[in-house]
């Protein structure tokens, strides 16, 4: 990773059952076996995944831990959803130095999820 870590927890031992750590999990597999990333396959087991609420919404941040070349190691994924909707994407790439045009309502979360401060 570069300078600034994404949370360095293990999904499977830190979420609790139901959060929707593993939904996200699968999502970021599916990124890493695009071809934009080299087609690669790896177990969601090797995502890390750290989900934090935040008033309507749900933020969740990941990274790959052990697997993966040093390209998809090396980026940060940043998901939402609303109450227990659909996750949907809002970042997957080099973690930023900080967090710009992040709403109010989510800022904190996002700081929390992936230890990248805001702007």
């Amino acid at each position: 990773m570069v300078a600034r870590d994404a949370p360095a927890a293990d999904a499977a031992s830190t979420a609790p059952a139901g959060d929707g750590a593993d939904a996200v999990a699968k999502l970021v597999v599916h990124d890493v076996g695009s071809k934009a990333l080299g087609s690669q396959t790896i177990e969601a087991s090797c995502v890390a995944v750290l989900v934090v609420p935040a008033e309507k919404w749900t933020v969740a941040a990941a990274h790959l831990t052990t697997c993966g070349d040093k390209t998809a190691r090396s980026l940060v994924w940043l998901f939402k959803r609303a109450g227990n909707g659909a996750w949907t994407e809002d970042y997957a790439g080099q973690p930023p130095t900080c967090w710009k045009g992040v709403p109010a309502d989510l800022r904190q979360a996002v700081v929390t999820a992936t230890h990248i401060p805001g702007c």
